[in-house]
């Protein structure tokens, strides 16, 4: 499929990506309860598909 895909020119070569990643990407993206959404059993599997990055405050300069 990727090589297709490039080859339409849909995507170029440094576009390409495992279509295992949609899962990551889906489970990332998913608003509300993230482990119902994916269907995963245990937390702990959720979470490995989630790549979510936590937000922080910044540093006070004082």
């Amino acid at each position: 499929m990727m090589r297709n895909a490039v080859a339409a020119g849909v995507i170029t070569e440094q576009e390409r990506f495992g279509l295992h990643g949609l899962k990551h990407r889906g489970v990332t993206d998913s608003k509300g309860d993230k482990q119902e959404a994916s269907g995963h059993k245990t937390r702990a599997m959720m979470e490995h598909y989630n790549h979510d990055l936590p937000r922080v405050e910044p540093a006070d300069d004082n």
